[in-house]
């Protein structure tokens, strides 16, 4: 039986998953912490070494995992963490540790960029909002700060190119992660004119070769089958950036398809048949396989971690006295949180928890969670309702911010095995939600990358219709479904009565800590 791999680098943990090739059964897994580094607030690079290392562990382990031998494993996907810098000298070594998408060092200059215009130039070229860790800030921060590394440059690469680097030695992207670099997202090719604007025109000598995502990037080498327990000679395909090869393992690969992520952030992804960049200065764009676009409205830190801070604030002592095994604490809140009548005595939560503040269906960076309508009756259960009925509410904003249509919407990520929190979902949004078989959807996206390009099944579309399975489907219910109808506009009000607020809010703390800082 031939067996196909899906690695998925993200950005706090390695995992690698071995599929069947034919129907996408996950066989076994492993999964090995990410090793970062932060040498200054603010900063978050990796060893790329240690992260090659980590990454041939993780894949070792599974196989054994398996049971299998190198030869059952006839390909292999690889998805990361999209954004950063992972670059590498003229000797194709790295050029000192990757910066990750979560560094915030050019934050100063993103800020500038938005003050002055700059922003909305970038996004009405790329369809995405500047970030301080996508490379396009990072290397216009280099340039200013640490000219000789960044005049040493050789080869920029993504984090999964840099694994696929080191597994075949070739180097090489591919359309989805290029999405996210100073990318023409119209014309699905690097952009000059953004080069031009970050002053780095330059530094056009180092881009990679760009792949069509999916195609095969080379071959596994003797030295990285040592290491990694693959056969050398298995195909590996480019993969893809993890927010696209989760939309593809969720199965959202024709236009209309979206997948929602109820993760520790919170992201609504819609597969569409052209670049879709209204609301204008919000969200991101990227490139999906055989010609298609995704519009990304995210929230960072808008999904499960709002869901921790409730515990946190309203049951720590449960908590704490759960230990490491959670599962019979969370089954016996949401058992209490469902007890509970809808709205939750009347209390809307905001679940902008993240100092990210809140990125859709509105940029707004000074967004903070707010919590309307509490009382003397709100309690642990009503706190832990009310955050997953903003939460689903959140869901409602983005998608009814979108000119185009939504056909179908999946739910997967951890906070969508919670059956009250897919019923509030479902109720919300006034439509049938699909709930997935399959957990790991980014290694499952590449890994179908995989099958098709070994053959084992024709097409993407084909390969979707042969490993993904729904395992069940939500239909909303009409009562509850009646309720959050009257109930959404509120919320929706309440937001955008905030967001001056907000912003004097930010004003007032910024001021605040610049007369302590004085003498």
């Amino acid at each position: 039986m031939s067996h196909v791999i899906g690695i998925d680098k993200g950005t706090t943990a390695t995992k690698a998953v071995v599929f069947e090739a034919a129907k996408g059964c996950a066989v076994a897994s492993a999964h090995r912490a990410t090793r970062s580094v932060h040498p200054q607030s603010g900063w978050h690079e990796e060893d790329m070494d240690v992260t090659f290392a980590g990454v041939a562990e993780c894949i070792r382990a599974a196989i054994d995992n398996a049971g299998l031998t190198a030869g059952d494993v006839t390909g292999v996907g690889v998805s990361g963490h999209m954004g950063g810098m992972w670059a590498l000298g003229h000797d194709n070594q790295p050029l000192g540790r990757a910066i990750a998408w979560p560094d915030a060092r050019a934050a100063g200059l993103v800020a500038e960029w938005r003050s002055n215009g700059v922003a909305d130039e970038i996004h009405a070229i790329s369809g995405n909002v500047p970030i301080p860790g996508v490379p396009l800030a990072l290397l216009a921060w280099l340039k200013a700060n640490e000219p000789e590394r960044y005049r040493s440059i050789g080869t920029l690469l993504f984090a999964k190119d840099y694994i696929n680097f080191r597994l075949t030695g070739r180097l090489a992207t591919d359309e989805s992660d290029i999405s996210f670099f100073p990318c023409d997202i119209r014309a699905r090719t690097f952009s000059e004119r953004l080069f031009e604007i970050a002053g780095i025109s330059e530094i056009a000598s180092a881009l990679p070769e760009v792949l069509p995502t999916g195609s095969i990037v080379g071959e596994v080498t003797a030295e990285a089958a040592r290491m990694t327990g693959l056969r050398a000679g298995t195909p590996v395909v480019t993969g893809a950036g993890d927010a696209v090869s989760a939309a593809l393992g969720a199965g959202a690969v024709r236009p209309g398809q979206a997948v929602t992520v109820i993760g520790t952030s919170f992201m609504n992804n819609l597969t569409t048949d052209r670049p879709v960049m209204e609301p204008a200065g919000v969200g991101f764009l990227f490139l999906m396989p055989d010609g298609a676009w995704q519009r990304l409205m995210a929230n960072t830190g808008g999904g499960a971690l709002c869901l921790d801070w409730a515990l946190r604030a309203f049951d720590l002592d449960r908590l704490e006295a759960a230990g490491d095994d959670r599962s019979e604490l969370f089954a016996r809140m949401e058992a209490e949180a469902a007890a509970v009548a809808p709205l939750s005595g009347g209390v809307f939560t905001h679940p902008y928890f993240n100092t990210s503040g809140m990125s859709a269906p509105r940029f707004v960076p000074d967004a903070r969670a707010s919590i309307f309508g509490f009382d003397t009756a709100t309690g642990p259960a009503q706190m832990v309702r009310s955050v997953m009925e903003g939460v689903a509410f959140s869901m409602v904003d983005c998608y009814a911010a979108l000119d185009t249509t939504v056909d179908e919407i999946r739910l997967t990520g951890g906070g969508a095995r919670s059956p009250l929190w897919q019923k509030i979902c479902a109720a919300a949004i006034n439509r049938p939600l699909g709930l997935l078989e399959a957990e790991e959807t980014g290694a499952l996206g590449v890994a179908m990358m995989a099958a098709v390009a070994i053959g084992r099944h024709k097409d993407l579309p084909e390969a979707t219709a042969a490993m993904i399975r729904l395992a069940n489907t939500v239909e909303p219910d009409p009562a509850l479904a009646a309720i959050y109808h009257k109930a959404y506009p509120l919320f929706r009000d309440l937001g955008q009565a905030l967001e001056p607020l907000w912003s004097k809010r930010a004003r007032i703390l910024s001021q605040s800590a610049k007369r302590q800082d004085s003498p």
